[in-house]
């Protein structure tokens, strides 16, 4: 099993969509980090990369902390959307990923315990926790587990589109009067469609069902960490 570590330990100060993006300094961020590549090393990962959009040479000069994780620092715009980042991250380190290999894809900052249930029965090119809220189904995309590079070049392609799409989508009255004022009158456009506010969590389940791919839901994920804002509380997962 290969893992990968979206990664942000030096944010750009720019909020996003859901406020400031941390209260917490780089050097913390560093230091959680560490502990998720000490729980990947523990769970008996081959291979750790850690695919980072830190803002400037912050962590970039500090990437020898980070081993035997292999660093992948990407340059992106300071998108408020976390999760196009994150999905822009995961596909550009699409070439760093052998061919036939399962990929455990975990946030950067949480931890994985042994009691994960992240397990892939014969047939299954996903697993992970599903939540439901309503009528509106989500994958926890804090942790989750992918058959092989194939599976995750189609579901992270298919994610990004989902959440781009949303705004294009027919939902009632309203949606449906603005899309067609918009058509009418793109002069007036004023939606924000190359950073839109969508969730990558329901985007990305809405990708898994449209791609018919086979989801092993499971119970525990067995994953904690420490929110980076809304005073930094423990998340158990």
């Amino acid at each position: 099993m290969i893992a990968v570590v979206s990664s942000t330990v030096a944010p750009s100060a720019l909020p996003s969509h859901d406020g400031a993006r941390t209260t917490l300094p780089p050097e913390v961020r560093l230091e959680q980090t560490q502990g998720t590549i000490a729980s990947l090393r523990a769970l008996g990962a081959r291979e750790i990369i850690v695919a980072d959009n830190s803002a400037g040479p912050w962590l970039r000069d500090r990437a020898a902390a980070l081993a035997p994780a292999r660093l992948l620092s990407f340059s992106q715009p300071p998108i408020r959307n976390k999760g196009i980042g994150e999905m822009w991250l995961l596909l550009g380190a699409l070439e760093a990923l052998p061919e036939d290999e399962p990929i455990l894809k975990i946030s950067g900052r949480y931890r994985i315990g042994p009691g994960t249930g992240l397990r892939l029965r014969d047939g299954d090119e996903v697993a992970g926790k599903v939540y439901t809220h309503g009528r509106v189904r989500s994958l926890s995309t804090r942790c989750y587990l992918l058959r092989d590079r194939a599976v995750a070049t189609r579901l992270w392609k298919r994610a990004l589109d989902e959440i781009y799409a949303e705004q294009a989508r027919i939902h009632g009255p309203r949606s449906f009067l603005r899309i067609l004022r918009s058509s009418l009158w793109p002069g007036r456009d004023r939606l924000h469609y190359g950073d839109p506010t969508a969730a990558v969590e329901t985007a990305i389940y809405r990708a898994i069902r449209h791609l018919s791919l086979r989801l092993n839901e499971i119970e525990q994920l067995d994953v904690e960490g420490i929110l980076g804002s809304w005073t930094n509380p423990l998340v158990k997962e």
